[in-house]
């Protein structure tokens, strides 16, 4: 009986051992082994309830819960990028960046070629037949703010081949049309004009708004890529936890300490870790093909983020909510826009309005024929008349102009209520924005606490499997809450990071240069 019991107390030191060994942190030392007590020592649990929780002994180190923290880093070779050099690229290189930039062009391509109809155009002619010659130049103005034209033509005639003593002749015009209804004002005048430079304007701010989206999606990717390594160091981390966990249930089954339950439940423990660990490298992955891509450049290429850590939340306080709403009101970009497209509502109300009136036109004019042997005497000979005029005309059924000013009245009251709806969506992405950093910097301090308890309850409950007084269903559970506490931490920290930046966008304060430190122009 002694030979017995000397065999099983050497059996259970030799299993405490090993069990010390397999939940010892993996760049530590094991921890000493541990024999079980003797059984006069350990102190009976009260009836009906469950064993103290136990106390490590004087000396001997508490187990840890887990190696220390590790870290996961690019790929070896990879070129890596900081946020800054990121966005640098990513406005260089973007797709949709590029083809936003390729509509500016074309717009300020289009109010340069509106801009020159007020410029003069002249146009010089030339024509040879069998019997004359013909020669001259014609000459255009637009008038402005009046809606008038100027035109000139200067034609000049020869018949060589003829003894006629009027072989040469000169034609000289100059007349002036002036519109005193339909026509008449500077609406009409620049109303091309002015919806060309709109439509400048209207690629100008979206291109802007394009940049702030792309800076806004690199932020995202490149913080991605930052969250899934974070989340796969953890998913290592609690592998390597549930691995020594399992090898642990395995060395207390061959002595008789726990049952084959035990060891399937850490078995199936560690196959879920595991498999939790391969779904964070494809994550990974996945994150770091999009980031490539926001850049321009293939998914193979070796291009990562830098191996940054999620920054911590700033302690600075944030700004009242009505004055980051007052200051979205006045520089939102797609607020400037929609007060602008009533403007041009209304420009086109008043154009339709005008366009019911009759045409009346004023003409003033002056011509200079003559007829001679050379063009010197046609010149002087030639006959000065002037011309004064009036030319109406009014359509007998005008519902084209009528359905016209009908459909714009119609677009002034679309755009004023689309205004208004504008100003509400962005008073109310305002306020998400306000309420999900709060929201996002009470749940942190809340996460970190979590942690600390998630910690603490993994730690305790090792501890009373690694004593014998518990199975290892504490331990498995502990290490679930542990992750999912450790993982959503890290999610919170990244979600804080991309919801300032779209703080800073609701608002229509996002600077690019003083933001992300980038020397940007407005536009390309």
């Amino acid at each position: 009986m002694a030979r017995e019991t000397g065999v099983k107390g050497t059996l259970l030191t030799v299993a405490a051992a090993i069990l010390a060994a397999s939940l010892a942190p993996a760049d530590e030392l094991p921890l000493p082994p541990v024999a079980p007590a003797p059984a006069e020592s350990v102190p009976a649990p009260p009836a009906g309830g469950t064993p103290p929780d136990p106390e490590p002994p004087a000396g001997e180190p508490e187990p840890e819960l887990a190696s220390a923290e590790e870290t996961v880093l690019p790929a070896e070779g990879a070129r890596t990028l900081t946020l800054s050099a990121a966005l640098a690229m990513a406005l260089e290189y973007n797709f949709g960046l590029l083809s936003s930039a390729d509509q500016v062009r074309d717009a300020r391509l289009g109010y340069t070629v509106t801009l020159s109809d007020f410029f003069p155009r002249l146009t010089p002619h030339y024509a040879r037949g069998q019997d004359d010659t013909r020669f001259g130049l014609t000459a255009s103005q637009r008038l402005p703010w009046t809606g008038g034209s100027v035109q000139a033509l200067a034609d000049f005639a020869s018949q060589p081949d003829t003894d006629s003593p009027l072989a040469r002749s000169s034609n000289l015009r100059l007349e002036l049309t002036q519109p005193l209804l339909r026509g008449f004002g500077p609406n009409t005048t620049y109303y091309e004009l002015r919806n060309s430079r709109r439509t400048r304007e209207t690629s100008e701010r979206s291109f802007e708004l394009r940049r702030q989206q792309v800076a806004l999606d690199v932020s995202e990717a490149y913080y991605e890529v930052v969250q899934q390594r974070a989340l796969l160091a953890v998913s290592r981390q609690s592998l390597k936890r549930t691995q020594a966990l399992e090898r642990a249930s395995e060395a207390r089954l061959q002595v008789g300490l726990v049952s084959k339950l035990d060891v399937f439940r850490a078995q199936l423990q560690a196959a879920q870790s595991q498999e939790a660990a391969v779904r964070a490298e494809r994550a990974l992955g996945d994150a770091l093909e999009r980031f490539r891509f926001l850049l321009g450049q293939p998914p193979t290429v070796p291009l990562e983020p830098d191996a940054a850590a999620l920054p911590d939340m700033p302690a600075e306080d944030m700004e009242p909510l009505e004055v980051l709403i007052d200051r979205a009101r006045g520089q939102r970009l797609e607020l400037l826009e929609t007060r602008d497209q009533v403007e041009d509502a209304r420009r086109t109300a008043s154009l339709a309005k005008q366009n019911l009136l009759p045409q009346l036109d004023l003409r003033v004019g002056f011509s200079d024929i003559g007829f001679g042997r050379d063009f010197g005497g046609a010149w002087s000979n030639a006959d000065r008349q002037y011309h004064f005029g009036l030319v109406t005309s009014y359509p007998i059924k005008p519902a084209a102009d009528a359905a016209a000013k009908a459909s714009a009245d119609i677009r002034v009251s679309s755009s004023v209520r689309l205004l208004r709806e504008r100003e509400l969506e962005v008073e109310s992405e305002v306020r998400r924005a306000v309420r999900e950093l709060g929201e996002i910097r009470q749940s942190v301090d809340l996460q970190r606490k979590a942690v600390t308890i998630a910690q603490q309850q993994h730690r305790l409950a090792a501890l009373r499997f690694q004593r014998g007084l518990a199975s290892n269903f504490d331990v498995v559970e502990a290490e679930e809450s542990l992750l999912l506490a450790r993982s959503a931490l890290v999610g919170l920290l990244t979600r804080y990071q991309i919801r300032r930046v779209r703080l800073l966008k609701a608002t229509g304060t996002l600077d690019l240069a003083r933001e992300f430190g980038l020397n940007v122009e407005t536009v390309p």
